[in-house]
């Protein structure tokens, strides 16, 4: 029997002698984060899935594995054998997991589910929608019970993010939270506690750092702030002085409960809570109390959102030696590319250029900036028929060596002290066929064309995602997933409140406001035959002010080549060319003045001019 299908089994045998019809099981941690550290990665020992996005639903007899347009393809081969069933989340006919849920049990079933990693929100919309009959255990975490050797859960040491990086003190900011959660009080003079379990958040509130999570510098932490007093429970060891700097911003620091911190508060205390990213045992315990708990967005989200003028400068300059390092790059595979015929790319000394080896070269050129932390994330490097996975990860068992024809599509960044990047470049190796060339032009026109798009103030991503899509819609095309998402400072690679998608389901919408991050990638990806994407960062920015009102605009931060060898002008009119040309102007301009080898620098001018002639720089 399939491993997977094993356990699933052993699951659902677990599951009977509980008395349970059906186990809820998502792909988070205590704090609801995007990316889990291995001992939160039940979904993956469960179904041999190793996506960043899904849900799984168990019945006794039957499993469901819920994922986005990003992991179709990905989850469909992972998935086989297993005996779990894909759910492609957004597709016609396919319901949400909370849908199933209500289908498949009756009205005196219990359900299970580990409250520790299950958010308050969903938990709570989830009892509104079957009743009052069926209930919850929720104090077990079943798929632990027959994890053997499941990892311990990782504490590192806690770093401060000092000022000069962050751009504000950790006081400046608990004030600020302070100012807005006091004025969803009714009462001015009630006592309150605003519980923050998103380690993001927390790591921007109190101005630390970590690497509880790989490629996120965040700590395992929850927050607690009340009118007199912050708090923060770490389950690491502070740096040296750090600790005692945060008692001066009046902070006081505890230690890291097992699953989750419930602070004592008098009973007529009002507790302030974000549901979504808040484990239900939390909210239970405060509940079943008698509690009046209020439900907020995390104020931090939209301040974490919108960069200070520290921020958007120290990006700015990681971008400038992020985009040097993808230009080094850039050349190095295509120059390998030149010199070999259609079959295996290799290097100098003979070797074969593998997704793998071009990953370890990225990391190796990124390795020698000096304040270069680690990946933003684990690195896509994808070729061919590969690079239609939005969220491919070559590993040692499975991989693809590069061969002189088609493309090679990278998506990677960096984690910089100060700084957080998110580039997706394709590369073009040898020949590639008329549509893989098409499909290339109008991946780079829909960025281009969004790039330099102007807006009305008040405009969310859902009003400006059609600007993408448009040139892939008009050829019968269309990518499963957003067009953008905000990016932090040393921080998550993905961040909230606003994104560029054109479908917002969840009802977190963000209206873009100057300093605000945003990623711009669209793509094409065409299962079993190529993948395109071409991903640059922006900061929202102003652009006029008329009798109609305050206009915005996107600065780029982003400037590395879009591989002229992709592209057929037939599918740009004279303004996407117009664009095309302007963006390497800019890309030389920014970037040739901080490029450290002459040949390099001849090689980047010969690209982005189309000029035969040699120059001396």
């Amino acid at each position: 029997m399939n491993i997977y299908a094993e356990r699933i089994k052993q699951l659902q045998d677990l599951m009977r002698a509980e008395g349970l019809a059906l186990c809820y099981i998502p792909m988070d941690d205590c704090h609801m984060s995007e990316y889990v550290g291995d001992h939160f990665k039940c979904i993956r020992f469960l179904s041999g899935f190793t996506g960043s996005a899904a849900t799984v639903v168990i019945t006794p007899d039957e499993a469901f594995l819920f994922t986005d347009g990003r992991y179709y393809i990905q989850a469909a081969k992972e998935l086989e054998g297993s005996g779990v069933k894909l759910m492609k989340s957004g597709m016609p006919g396919v319901p949400e997991p909370s849908e199933l849920i209500a289908d498949l049990v009756k009205d005196t079933d219990n359900i299970g589910f580990d409250g520790n990693v299950v958010n308050a929100a969903f938990a709570l919309s989830l009892s509104e929608k079957l009743g009052s009959g069926v209930k919850f255990s929720c104090e077990n975490d079943l798929t632990g019970e027959i994890w053997k050797d499941r990892p311990e859960q990782q504490f590192t040491r806690i770093w401060e993010f000092e000022e000069k990086y962050a751009g504000e003190s950790t006081s400046s900011k608990i004030s600020r939270i302070r100012a807005e959660l006091e004025k969803d009080l009714k009462n001015p003079e009630d006592d309150y506690l605003y519980i923050v379990s998103s380690l993001d958040d927390i790591a921007w509130m109190f101005n630390i750092r970590a690497n509880d999570i790989p490629c996120n510098p965040v700590a395992y932490a929850y927050g607690a702030i009340t009118k007199n007093t912050a708090s923060v429970y770490t389950g690491g060891n502070f740096s040296e002085g750090l600790e005692k700097k945060l008692e001066e911003s009046g902070v006081i620091t505890g230690r890291y409960g097992a699953r989750c911190t419930c602070m004592e508060v008098p009973e007529n205390t009002v507790i302030f809570m974000d549901t979504a990213c808040t484990g239900y045992s939390i909210y239970k315990y405060y509940e079943s109390r008698g509690y009046k708990i209020i439900n907020i967005k995390n104020p931090s989200l939209l301040m974490k959102g919108i960069k200070n003028e520290t921020e958007i400068k120290n990006t700015k300059a990681a971008y400038i030696k992020d985009s040097i390092v993808l230009i080094k790059f850039m050349k190095w595979i295509k120059d390998l590319a030149a010199k070999t015929e259609p079959g295996c790319v290799i290097t100098e000394d003979g070797k074969p250029v593998t997704e793998i080896t071009a990953a370890e070269m990225l990391l190796k050129l990124r390795s020698q900036n000096h304040d270069f932390l680690e990946p933003s994330f684990e690195t896509i490097a994808a070729y061919g028929p590969n690079a239609a996975m939005m969220h491919y990860e070559a590993v040692p068992e499975n991989f693809s060596p590069l061969k002189a024809k088609g493309m090679l599509l990278v998506d990677s960044g960096g984690q910089y002290m100060g700084a957080t990047t998110d580039i997706t470049r394709t590369f073009v190796l040898g020949d590639i066929t008329a549509d893989e060339k098409k499909s290339f032009t109008l991946t780079a026109v829909s960025m281009l064309r969004l790039m330099n798009t102007k807006f009305i103030s008040g405009c969310t991503g859902e009003n400006l995602d059609i600007i993408a899509r448009a040139p892939m819609w008009a050829n019968g095309l269309d990518y499963k997933c957003g067009t953008g998402h905000g990016v932090g400072c040393c921080l998550n690679v993905h961040e909230g409140p606003h994104r560029i998608k054109w479908k917002i389901t969840d009802g977190r919408k963000a209206e873009l406001v100057p300093g605000m991050f945003v990623t711009d990638e669209p793509g094409v990806y065409k299962e079993g035959l190529y993948g395109v994407r071409l991903e640059n960062e922006l900061v929202v920015s102003g652009y006029m002010e008329t009798g109609d009102g305050t206009f915005l605009g996107f600065e780029n931060m982003t400037f590395i080549p879009l591989d002229p060898d992709g592209i057929d002008e037939q599918y740009m009119n004279d303004e996407d060319r117009k664009l095309f040309w302007e963006y390497n102007r800019q890309i030389w301009e920014n970037v040739s003045p901080y490029l450290d080898d002459a040949e390099t620098k001849r090689w980047l001018k010969k690209l982005l001019t189309a000029d035969e002639q040699e120059k001396e720089y």
